[in-house]
């Protein structure tokens, strides 16, 4: 083989080394990836409603009104008319003490009664015929008067054999069984006690910082008077949403506490379903101040650093800016701003945690459902 076909043969052999080289390298070439969508983001008008503000404390339920049942007449306790914890109307009987004895005085001090009232006719008709003389007349008169009163007695006596509710109300437990003897006292015996819890009140405190943050809203005296039977109070059980239960402020004391540096209030609620019982935990909210129109946005839309609260809004363009605002009082699951945004403008309220400023974004509109009345 000649030196010319060698170094043909080489620089073929190169030239192909050469082409494989480049269409490898042409193979290995990375592709550009088309560009991300923009992300997609729930946007909304702020709300413009009107507001009052509002403090939150911790309350107690209680009854209106307690009472003891005693008796007042000594026998035997003949008859339990309630089951222990039930709701009872006003005038239910509940308890029946023996009656025997107690109608047996009656019939006594009526045959009395009527005698006493036959003499004084017989003896003011004698005087009329100077068959008698006043001092008789006057004796019979008193005895008649007496016969009377005893009468009377017998009959109280006997309705005190029967205990009634006085009003509409929760029954406790009966503390003392049928058949035990209930013997006389001062104070009679106790069988049970009822409570009125409809309508019921529910008592909390306020501390001295937030009692004067309040009186700056009321600073004349006679305003403040006034407010009670008027400012609406709101109250919340555990579990329940929102402040469900309505009253209205009807108490409030005229002098701190000297050991709890607070103030004592409490407030009126309708129970009408005895969904209030006393002893229960509960969270007050109270208003105060005037009405005002507020510009409000979810809680949630809200993000914070080291610049303090911020939000995302949406220009015309679809263009996300960040926008530094001020809070004021929160209405859940809304928020006022006081400061920063319009209730013309357009903020993020979903999907605001992957968006940067200036970025374009892929809007859906919704609403904020207004705050409910009170």
């Amino acid at each position: 083989m000649s030196k010319t076909h060698t170094t043909t043969l080489m620089n073929n052999a190169m030239l192909a080394f050469l082409l494989a080289a480049s269409v490898a390298l042409v193979g290995c070439e990375k592709k550009t990836p088309p560009a991300a969508p923009p992300p997609a983001v729930t946007v909304a008008k702020p709300l413009s409603q009107e507001v009052r503000n509002y403090e939150i404390f911790d309350g107690n339920v209680s009854p209106l009104l307690t009472v003891d049942l005693n008796a007042r007449v000594p026998g035997y306790l003949t008859k339990i008319l309630f089951e222990d914890g039930a709701y009872v109307k006003k005038n239910q009987l509940l308890f029946i003490i023996e009656q025997d004895q107690y109608q047996e005085q009656i019939k006594l001090n009526q045959a009395i009664y009527d005698e006493a009232k036959i003499e004084v006719t017989r003896q003011k008709a004698l005087l009329k015929d100077n068959a008698t003389s006043q001092a008789s007349v006057d004796k019979a008169t008193s005895s008649y008067l007496q016969a009377d009163a005893n009468l009377k007695l017998a009959k109280i006596n006997y309705g005190y054999t029967e205990m009634r509710a006085p009003f509409d109300g929760l029954m406790g437990r009966h503390l003392i069984d049928v058949g035990n003897y209930l013997g006389s006292t001062a104070n009679g015996v106790k069988l049970a006690t009822i409570q009125k819890i409809n309508p019921i009140y529910v008592y909390f405190s306020i501390n001295e910082r937030d009692l004067l943050k309040y009186q700056k809203q009321y600073v004349d005296e006679n305003n403040r008077k006034q407010l009670v039977n008027k400012l609406p109070v709101f109250v919340q059980l555990q579990g329940e949403d929102g402040f469900p239960h309505e009253g209205t402020l009807d108490f409030a004391a005229n002098l701190l506490s000297t050991s709890t540096g607070s103030l004592q209030l409490r407030a009126e609620m309708s129970n009408s379903k005895l969904e209030l019982l006393p002893g229960l935990y509960a969270k007050v909210m109270a208003h105060y101040g005037d009405a005002r129109r507020a510009v409000l946005i979810p809680t949630q839309s809200i993000q914070t650093d080291q610049q303090g609260p911020y939000i995302f809004v949406m220009d015309e363009n679809k263009k996300i800016e960040r926008r530094n605002i001020s809070v004021g009082q929160k209405f859940p699951p809304l928020t006022e701003v006081t400061k920063g945004l319009t209730a013309t403008e357009t903020v993020l309220i979903n999907g605001f945690i992957n968006v940067r400023a200036g970025q374009t974004v892929n809007s859906t509109t919704t609403t904020i459902d207004p705050l409910p009345k009170r």
